[in-house]
């Protein structure tokens, strides 16, 4: 087991084969990596059952990522690109997933490194600097329109409390004022402050890989997890997302570790 390198804002996960050592890590630092795991769907998914044991409420089948993902794209995404830090599973809206597993498969020798954003830490660093002390206040009080195009409705704050007060922050790609809002130039200053924040905690957090064998295991609440552009395109993922019995609810149709079944409506 390796000790976690860490920046003021982001961490270089421990990697662990103990599994009750992962869930214990996962809950403290907010990210672990656990070392083999096989390389089929229904190795991933049952990981995560191992590892949250009756906590979990459930969990879908696995999504492949490939090349930026399948069905929950309705456009490829340019895998020689960095994917921006983000929230998974924000096309559930409120009730998007608090936990998230990423099975490596298959590598690609260059590029493809994952980089995490502390969430929390954020918030912490801009309570206390003088010109952002404003946005950790106005990110939990201030509902804004999150939702994902044809999928479920959210319109709610950034930052939200459930259950004994754990926080779930979320940054996605489509984070907009309320049509309703009095005072949208502001709100969207917030929004704009937010995604800048992120993007810059970033540029600076820890670089690691996830070879073949092992999974990324991290709270989605907390967590906005990256990657860097990569060049082997034949780069293979599980994605399993999981609802446990801490998070905000568990949507009411039926689910699955990508977005096919988040479409409103259906």
């Amino acid at each position: 087991m390796k000790k976690p390198a860490t920046s003021s804002l982001g961490i270089d996960p421990v990697i662990t084969r103990n599994l009750d050592e992962a869930a214990r890590i996962v809950r403290r630092d907010g990210a672990v990596i656990f070392d083999g795991v096989g390389a089929s769907a229904d190795d991933a998914t049952n990981l995560g059952h191992r590892v949250f044991g009756d906590r979990v409420l459930t969990i879908p089948e696995a999504a492949r990522v490939f090349e930026g993902g399948e069905q929950d794209r309705k456009i490829q995404l340019d895998h020689h690109k960095p994917l921006r830090p983000h929230t998974d599973g924000f096309a559930y809206g409120d009730l998007y997933p608090d936990f998230i597993m990423l099975t490596c498969v298959h590598a690609s020798e260059i590029g493809g490194e994952s980089f995490l954003v502390d969430g929390y830490a954020l918030l912490d660093e801009l309570g206390a600097a003088k010109d952002a002390r404003w946005l950790p206040e106005a990110l939990e009080r201030v509902a804004v329109d999150q939702t994902e195009e044809d999928m479920q409705v959210s319109q709610s704050p950034i930052v939200q409390r459930v259950g004994d007060g754990r926080k779930m922050l979320r940054r996605t790609f489509n984070q907009a004022p309320l049509p309703s809002s009095t005072q949208p130039e502001l709100d969207k200053k917030m929004i704009d402050d937010w995604v800048t924040a992120v993007d810059k905690a970033g540029e600076v957090v820890p670089r690691f890989r996830i070879e073949p064998g092992q999974a990324l295991i991290l709270d989605n609440y907390r967590m906005l997890h990256a990657r860097e552009g990569y060049e082997d395109a034949e780069r293979m993922m599980w994605r399993v997302w999981i609802w446990t019995d801490e998070c905000q609810g568990v949507p009411d149709m039926p689910l699955h570790s990508d977005s096919r079944y988040a479409v409103r409506g259906e």
